[in-house]
């Protein structure tokens, strides 16, 4: 099965850039929560830096993404400095790490984001400029969605709704890099949402439990009893 990691940029008391009343932090695990999700639904393992706003060092993430050996690693963060539109990093080498931002970059501008391009930056000892490039073992790419501090930008990220529309299109462009088709979204029937809510609840059972319960011949009856139990 595959392994993704997401590194979830800053968060707790390093809020990341700031504007128009928003904080980068917050903008990145609404994109990264919706990443998360989608790659799920498609039967991808999925690590994550920070599931809430708490202190998330680097070198934390990069230890977390070492450690947990994953196929692809994307580090999610949002842009500032004036500019506009979206735009990835790859390791020096290309390779698998240059498709994946390639793939990404692709999904960014099918939901009409603007793109910069897929870049490269070196240190002054010629390797990679970036930590979570550099260090970390399997193919990882830094994504840059919008710039926070021009007005146009900032809307294009300014809801849950609109991060979780970068969130998918991220998804499919790791899946795309993993050879994983992306499948239509199945119409779960209200009955069946409401179950799956109450066990959530009640079992605290994470996103990616109940979608291996889904995907049984008998998935939804089995999730409607359960939850029946549970109430």
């Amino acid at each position: 099965m595959a392994k993704v990691f997401l590194g979830v940029g800053h968060g707790g008391s390093d809020p990341g850039a700031q504007g128009g009343g928003l904080d980068e932090a917050d903008i990145n695990l609404g994109i990264a929560v919706a990443c998360q999700a989608e790659l799920v639904r498609h039967g991808v393992q999925v690590r994550m830096s920070r599931t809430k706003d708490e202190d998330d060092p680097l070198t934390e993430e990069i230890r977390e993404c070492n450690a947990y050996d994953p196929d692809l690693a994307v580090d999610i963060h949002t842009n500032a400095g004036g500019g506009v539109g979206f735009e990835a990093y790859h390791t020096l080498g290309g390779g698998t790490g240059k498709i994946l931002a390639q793939n990404i970059e692709a999904e960014v501008k099918a939901i009409g984001q603007t793109s910069r391009g897929c870049k490269t930056r070196a240190n002054s000892s010629g390797t990679d400029y970036y930590g979570f490039i550099r260090q970390t073992k399997c193919p990882a790419v830094i994504c840059e969605c919008a710039f926070i501090d021009t007005a146009a930008d900032r809307a294009k990220v300014d809801t849950t709704a609109k991060q979780a529309a970068f969130g998918r299109a991220y998804a499919h462009g790791i899946l795309k890099t993993l050879g994983i088709a992306v499948q239509p979204e199945q119409v779960i029937d209200p009955e069946v949402q409401a179950a799956i809510k109450t066990i959530q609840t009640k079992a605290g059972l994470e996103e990616q439990t109940i979608r291996y319960l889904l995907n049984y011949q008998y998935g939804e009856t089995l999730v409607t009893k359960l939850a029946k139990v549970m109430e």
